[in-house]
């Protein structure tokens, strides 16, 4: 039964007791019982407004006797009778309960029927009390925003890269060309390719492409590597040594020798920064592009710090204050977590086979991110509400308008949805008191600059 929990003002239910019971620290039972004889005077209006609005062959309006229309309408005369009677409980037990209730999760209606007393049961999720920790002043790192020349010249390289001709040629491959190649991976006389036949990137491959030397291959490194100085028609073997936590874990830690066979080599072409690059690229010369290449990355390198100083502030009002999280919460926003991780890695070309191998350990390092996540955002509620911060329509239009942007939505036909749908616009007022509470915390924050630390390759 659906259970509508805004109960008719028209209702009042004098209950004879409503009992609490501790489950845990963050859930408890409240038992709300209504006695016999409300139930019973709540049955009998009922049936005096099915009488007025029935509509009985042989009898007028209103005049049909009270037998039949209890007979007739039994099934919705006692249904009607528990929605009531829940509701109520609902708005004595949990809207006027003295503590503050994150969620219902799960409810026991017990029996409900004339001339009998009632017990309605809601397990509901409970937020705890806790202090707001100092928030003022909190110490935040960022690194220097200013882009360097080598760090303009590799951006405009990859630049140059994008727009690369390919052209077959009668060479060894340098770094950079691409390869058409096959390949076979080895451990002792068992192929790859049986141990892990969901990753065939990692066994065989009859006819690919790689880029030679590409420090960045999502691939087989010591393959790519290998291929530097090969042409077509040249084999030879490399041996690719796997971390002991790589995954799958099949071939952890394992030495595997691959045959590579080139099969043509294509040589990277860059393009001519002339006029016509230029005119392309919307700038006049190759001085203003390396200008506008480092204005971009400056606007990533203060993006990457105001990104890093929300983390760091969370992580800080996590760590200071200790306080049960409702598990409701945890766990729904572990789901949330995980659908964005598999969202993110399944548009990479990872399986869902891949998923279910490690779904265990996915959904415990998930559990760890959603537990802290769901924690800082009961603390910023909380500062929000200390700092009496509010949600004004701009706030609202500017919302509704990234999300729009996002979507490829109309904004007129975005307001026209979320005014049929509430629990979404909670949601967003939500979003948006937390976004604002970080964006206070922000300001009032210590900075330091710092070194980025550099990390070593193999």
């Amino acid at each position: 039964m659906a259970i509508d929990l805004a109960a008719p003002n028209s209702i009042y239910i004098h209950t004879v007791k409503t009992d609490v019971k501790d489950i845990n620290p963050t859930r408890k039972a409240i038992s709300i019982t209504a006695t016999s004889k409300e139930v019973s005077e709540q049955e009998a209006k009922l049936i005096k407004d099915f009488q007025r609005q029935a509509k009985i062959p042989g009898f007028r309006p209103g005049k049909a006797p009270e037998n039949m229309v209890r007979q007739r309408f039994a099934k919705d005369i006692q249904q009607e009778l528990k929605q009531r009677v829940v509701s109520q409980a609902h708005q004595e037990g949990v809207a006027g309960a003295e503590f503050e209730v994150f969620t219902i999760v799960e409810l026991d209606e017990g029996e409900v029927k004339g001339g009998q007393e009632a017990t309605i049961t809601f397990t509901v999720d409970v937020i705890p009390e806790f202090e707001v920790p100092a928030y003022e002043g909190l110490k935040v790192t960022n690194t220097p925003t200013e882009a360097s020349d080598e760090e303009v010249t590799k951006m405009l390289d990859q630049v140059l890269g994008q727009r690369a001709e390919y052209n077959v040629a009668d060479k060894v491959a340098d770094k950079g060309d691409y390869v058409q190649c096959a390949y076979e991976g080895k451990i002792g006389d068992d192929a790859v390719a049986d141990l892990v036949p969901d990753t065939p990137m990692l066994g065989t491959q009859a006819n690919t492409w790689e880029e030679a030397g590409n420090e960045d291959t999502p691939g087989v490194r010591a393959i790519v590597d290998g291929l530097v100085g090969m042409k077509a028609g040249d084999t030879k073997e490399v041996t690719m040594e796997f971390p002991e936590d790589f995954k799958p874990e099949t071939l952890a830690g394992k030495a595997v020798i691959y045959s590579i066979e080139a099969k043509e080599v294509r040589e990277k072409v860059m393009p001519e920064m002339n006029d016509a690059f230029f005119e392309s690229m919307q700038v006049k010369d190759e001085t203003e592009l390396r200008t506008k290449i480092s204005e971009n990355i400056e606007n990533q390198k203060k993006q990457q710090n105001a990104d890093g100083e929300r983390q760091q502030i969370t992580e800080e009002l996590v760590k200071a204050v200790d306080f049960p999280v409702p598990e409701s919460g945890v766990e729904s926003e572990t789901e949330a977590v995980l659908r964005d991780f598999m969202q993110r890695n399944m548009q990479q070309g990872v399986s869902a086979e891949e998923f279910e191998k490690h779904k265990e350990s996915l959904h415990e390092g998930a559990s760890k991110a959603a537990h802290d996540r769901f924690k800082s955002r009961l603390i910023l509620t909380k500062i929000a509400e200390k700092e009496k911060i509010k949600v004004e329509n701009e706030d609202f239009s500017r919302m509704i308008m990234m999300e729009a942007q996002q979507s490829g939505q109309n904004p007129d036909k975005l307001v026209k949805e979320l005014q049929k749908d509430q629990t979404r616009v909670n949601q967003m007022r939500r979003d948006i008191i937390l976004g604002k509470t970080m964006d206070l915390l922000a300001e009032k924050a210590e900075r330091e600059i710092v070194e980025p630390v550099e990390v070593v390759g193999d």
